[in-house]
């Protein structure tokens, strides 16, 4: 932690006088004339617009998602935002591989010697769209991997002695229980571990979800998602980026899944689980095949990030860069049985995009911008996995090394008066200082990761810029509540549990125009003293995720 980065900022905060050594990161007059424009109604208005019906649910690529993507280029004007392309234009286009699961194709059966055992697709198991073939066919030997993970960190390797060339490997959600939380996340990814199966020859995966996550989500949660689209962007060879063409046979089981096929192979599932929370490894051939079939409805589409720049007062660090996120997709139009298939996504997230037009704006009211250049880049395909920030952390529009910092906000509920802020990810670097300074000035908390075991860090767009060695932040609204009327933690549980990835999260859940209001120049202040640091920000000394992707 950056200590000297850090006094100077409380200086300012609590001193009335001014020094030549404190003015240079902020101009306090400027700062709280800014600060003043950030107002919650503004904030709901652009919510009340990008949530609305004639969105359809903006999910990327589609008519509607481009409706979102015009009103967004009509505020960047409004704003002042400066194009950054050399093509001038806001966009940043992206070609992007779809694909989707014909459902009535998907079959799965498990066979050993003259046996055969059927699974029923959604109540068993389900698959998605391939990034392969348009047909597939598989029949081919299961070995299961424990959580598929190599770490050499903890001398933990699930493919020791293994030879998985041409095998469907049998695995675990997460990662070990022993391993330290950052590690955890890190390591549970679902691209990370299909990487590395690929890249050891495997031709397929089949999921197991552990307790853990069955817990965290049940089984009815993922059947809306059947036949909706899966993407990947293209990459200049023609191939999608991750895509594994190569893992033919893959599917995700239920309970009642992973116990038929446990049972089948006469290994008991709840010993797998109980010797692996204990720490206790072992791969093995589970001498049985599985079958599995699927047909793909395949195209190439288009979706754009939309990105605008404020350029920095200072000559010396104009060329460096902030950056702000949001994702401005959510999920479309799907099936509920309700009547009403349009999951507006209010919440998620045109309350993300809301803010960061509203910061956007206060830094435009500026008349002296802040001294790095400051970019705002609303994304797209976050919910098919990460893909427009991804597009954009490995194509960038400026020099990746000059990228200094990534303030992302996804999902910040906002139906309370909000007095506190989670950034996933501060500990790891010296944004800490930046978030702490910032909420500290407006009288609000800094509260830790309420549930680290959710690996939220790297859930959302701030971990493509992670991944890229550039330090980031997930920032969130927590849920402390000014009014002791409201109880913060029970409505941010619920609308986790009753409203995320639904229709209902819509317009007519509640909203706090102070909430919004004070998170928003939370939000603001973090990325105005980043901005305006004499030094760039750092990764902490020995941090894995520093160590891991900015050695």
């Amino acid at each position: 932690v950056k200590t000297k980065f850090l006094t100077m900022i409380l200086a300012v905060l609590f001193c009335a006088c001014s020094s030549e050594e404190t003015d240079i990161y902020i101009d306090q007059q400027a700062k709280n004339s800014a600060l003043n424009t950030i107002l919650g109604g503004d904030i709901r208005a652009h919510i009340e617009i990008l949530a609305d019906d004639d969105m359809q649910g903006r999910e990327a690529g589609t008519e509607g998602y481009q409706r979102a993507v015009n009103y967004v280029i009509d505020q960047y004007k409004a704003i002042g935002l400066k194009p950054i392309s050399d093509s001038n234009t806001y966009l940043q286009p992206i070609n992007f591989f779809e694909t989707r699961l014909i459902p009535e194709s998907a079959e799965m059966s498990l066979e050993k010697n003259d046996q055969s055992l059927k699974l029923i697709f959604r109540d068993d198991f389900i698959q998605s769209g391939s990034f392969g073939d348009i047909e597939e066919r598989i029949n081919a030997p299961l070995i299961f991997v424990g959580y598929g993970i190599v770490a050499p960190e903890y001398g933990h390797d699930d493919y020791e002695n293994l030879d998985v060339k041409g095998k469907i490997l049998v695995m675990l959600s997460g990662a070990p229980p022993s391993f330290g939380t950052d590690q955890r996340a890190f390591y549970s990814s679902r691209g990370g571990k299909a990487a590395v199966a690929a890249s050891r020859g495997a031709t397929g995966i089949i999921r197991v979800r552990t307790p853990i996550d069955q817990k965290r989500f049940n089984w009815e949660r993922y059947l809306p998602g059947i036949g909706s689209p899966g993407m990947r962007w293209i990459q200049q060879d023609g191939q999608p980026f991750e895509g594994h063409p190569e893992l033919i046979g893959s599917a995700l089981l239920s309970e009642s899944g992973a116990k038929k096929l446990f049972d089948f192979s006469n290994i008991n599932l709840e010993e797998i689980f109980l010797t692996r929370e204990q720490g206790i490894t072992g791969s093995f051939d589970m001498n049985i095949n599985a079958k599995l079939a699927r047909r793909s409805l395949q195209r190439e589409i288009s979706s754009s990030n939309v990105i605008g720049l404020f350029t920095g007062s200072d000559p010396d660090l104009r060329d460096e860069y902030v950056i702000y996120t949001a994702h401005l997709d959510h999920i479309g139009v799907r099936p509920t049985g309700s009547g009403d298939d349009i999951h507006n996504g209010a919440y998620d997230n045109a309350a993300g995009i809301g803010i960061i037009l509203d910061i956007a704006q206060a830094v435009g009211s500026m008349p002296i911008k802040p001294r790095r250049s400051i970019i705002f880049a609303a994304v797209t395909a976050e919910e098919k996995g990460l893909q427009g920030s991804s597009y954009f952390a490995k194509n960038p529009p400026v020099a990746v090394n000059n990228i200094l910092a990534n303030v992302n906000i996804d999902m910040p509920y906002l139906g309370f008066p909000v007095n506190d802020v989670v950034a996933f990810g501060a500990e790891h670097s010296s944004l800490y200082d930046a978030v702490l300074a910032a909420t500290a000035e407006l009288g609000m908390e800094l509260t830790p990761d309420p549930l680290p075991h959710e690996v939220r860090f790297v859930r959302s767009d701030q971990f493509s810029f992670v991944k890229a060695g550039i330090p980031a932040i997930g920032f969130k609204a927590g849920s402390q509540s000014l009014d002791d009327n409201y109880d913060g933690d029970h409505m941010l549980d619920d609308f986790l549990k009753n409203h995320y990835h639904k229709a209902s999260d819509d317009l007519s859940l509640s909203f706090s125009h102070e909430g919004a209001e004070r998170f928003a120049r939370a939000g603001f202040l973090t990325g105005l003293y980043i901005a305006n640091d004499e030094q760039r920000p750092q990764w902490n000394e020995n941090d894995f995720f520093g160590e891991k992707f900015a050695p």
